[in-house]
């Protein structure tokens, strides 16, 4: 049996560990009517908590070009902070989130370093359990809104 002695796939010298803080389980998938996947608070969320942490892999202009032609992947990617023709695909429960005019949460990128960007979901007043928890998107709408 060989011993790997290659780097941490960041490439630094030694691990990076970010602190996500203590991790409750708030948000859970579950269907919206009408509108398909969305995320639903399993427990009272109060306003300004945060709800999920999730890590991002960087899409460039190419890619997410790419990817708009690739549905359902398409519907999935968000806008880069620092290039509206970029993208970020967050992996995990934040891309889960149906838009609203008028959103009980919101979604902020936060520059992790060597770690990549992090979106940070987190709840802009108090959501009950078995509320749909969503965020105003960022970009133009590419399908017709259904309304509650």
């Amino acid at each position: 049996m060989t011993e790997f002695l290659g780097k941490p796939s960041n490439q630094n010298d030694r691990p990076e560990i970010l602190d996500w803080g203590v991790r409750t389980i708030k948000a859970v998938p579950g269907t919206s009517p009408g509108r398909g996947r969305g995320l639903f608070a399993a427990a009272p969320i109060a306003g300004g908590e945060i709800i999920e942490r999730a890590c991002t892999v960087d899409i460039s202009q190419d890619q997410a070009k790419a990817l708009d032609a690739m549905q359902p992947l398409g519907d999935f990617y968000f806008e880069h902070p620092r290039s509206k023709e970029a993208g970020l695909m967050v992996l995990g429960l934040p891309s889960l989130c149906n838009h609203a005019d008028r959103p009980n949460a919101h979604v902020r990128f936060l520059d992790g370093g060597s770690c990549g960007w992090i979106a940070e979901l987190y709840a802009l007043n108090d959501i009950a359990a078995g509320e749909e928890i969503t965020y105003k998107y960022r970009c133009a709408l590419w399908f017709n809104e259904v309304r509650k």
